[in-house]
């Protein structure tokens, strides 16, 4: 699947801290997205999905979605299973 991956900032401030919205969506129009908190966002971007990009792109992607609230990585090639393998719900095409 190739795509773009959105992070959003939700929620600020909750007892359980930011809660961030990631949201992955390939050319056709079908997504996957999820809700997670700054750490497991972290482990996300980190450990989990593998982006390839190198540690101080993440850092800075990092950086910048938890002090403004947004960031995107455009052009990626995911896979399904590894969207799913990560706790991603899939969502189908809108409309």
């Amino acid at each position: 699947m190739h795509g773009t991956l959105d992070i959003r900032k939700a929620a600020s401030g909750s007892l359980d801290g930011d809660i961030f919205q990631i949201r992955y969506e390939d050319l056709g129009g079908e997504s996957f997205t999820a809700s997670m908190n700054k750490e497991e966002l972290h482990e996300l971007l980190y450990d989990k999905l593998s982006l390839d990009l190198p540690n101080r792109e993440l850092d800075l992607a990092f950086d910048r979605v938890v002090k403004d609230g947004y960031v995107r990585f455009p052009e990626l090639d995911m896979r399904e299973e590894e969207l799913a393998g990560v706790g991603l719900r899939y969502l189908g095409p809108e409309g």
